[in-house]
């Protein structure tokens, strides 16, 4: 299988589908959602997530738009884009979100990406920022060597996306690195078998060890530290991605199983379909307008102690 640098995004199974606000609200819906202050014309930061986080949503929403996927870690910085998803979000959890993909859809050229960090142009640091135009089938890649932060040390990064007809340009935007070591992750537990059973019927609950130091920027402010966490999915007609995170001195968290389960609708077919799960630390946000949606983290390989690419059923 093909494996997508270190997010170890299984481009296998994509490749092989190409071949075939706040409150607690209230099935599915179809219709788009109305701009509010985080679906502007221009990208902006979705609201974190409140305590409207311990009950299930009642209504989901799904519209249409370009998305993308942009992870940054110490020695490797990549991203995919792509022009026409259905976006699906559950009332009330804004730190929520699923970009479903059709089977024949290609990756999109979204202008140059530009990634540097506080580290960038010191001693032991990477001489420049990082220029990071789409190779041949419009992905994103870049392998920093100097390390573009040290790990643990919650340094400030700069990404920055030009933009292009259909895909919104990302302004400058700051994110920081995870500010301690590796997080211990206690929930879920990896059976023997070391496959999860990820069900869309309930919730997907999620808990971890707090780290006994936090930055004074941890949990408050615009640099927030999170835990997320990505289900990759294939299904019979689609394919995609769900994606949820919390703030690491939450110490838990959970997807919700309305979201889960209009997630695996989209997916097409009936029972069990492959599925991986990971785990992250360090600031993830997602910058979305009405018609669109980025996720932009900041992580580093095994970030927490759950192993990346963790082998899932998703039914």
């Amino acid at each position: 299988m093909t494996i997508w640098g270190r997010t170890r995004l299984p481009l296998g199974l994509v490749a092989a589908s190409a071949m075939f606000a706040s409150g607690c609200a209230g099935g599915v819906d179809d219709t788009p959602e109305a701009n509010g202050a985080s679906r502007s014309s221009a990208l902006t930061a979705a609201t974190p997530a409140s305590d409207c986080d311990e009950r299930e949503p009642t209504r989901t929403v799904a519209t249409s738009g370009s998305t993308g996927h942009v992870e940054i870690e110490d020695f490797f910085i990549g991203g995919v884009f792509f022009a026409d998803d259905t976006i699906l979000r559950a009332k009330g959890h804004p730190e929520c979100v699923a970009h479903v993909e059709s089977p024949d859809e290609a990756f999109a050229a979204a202008g140059t990406l530009t990634v540097s960090s506080d580290a960038v142009g010191t001693p032991g640091g990477p001489p420049a920022p990082f220029a990071i135009n789409p190779d041949g089938r419009n992905e994103y890649f870049e392998f920093p060597d100097p390390p573009l932060f040290n790990v643990g040390e919650g340094t400030k990064v700069q990404v920055a996306l030009a933009g292009a007809a259909g895909l919104p340009p990302i302004p400058e935007t700051a994110l920081r690195s995870s500010a301690s070591g590796p997080i211990n992750v206690t929930e879920p537990v990896v059976p023997g078998s070391g496959v999860l059973a990820v069900s869309s019927t309930a919730p997907l609950r999620f808990a971890w060890d707090v780290p006994a130091t936090q930055p004074p920027h941890a949990d408050r402010g615009s640099h927030r530290q999170h835990v997320s966490m990505r289900l990759f999915a294939l299904g019979p007609v689609g394919w995609g991605q769900l994606y949820c995170s919390w703030p690491t001195a939450a110490g838990r968290g959970k997807v919700p199983a309305l979201l889960l389960g209009a997630f695996r609708s989209r997916l097409g077919g009936a029972g069990a379909v492959d599925a991986v799960v990971d785990v992250y630390s360090g600031e993830f946000r997602e910058l979305a307008t009405a018609k669109s949606s980025y996720v932009v983290f900041v992580t580093t390989d095994d970030a927490t102690t759950l192993p990346r690419s963790t082998r899932a059923t998703f039914e």
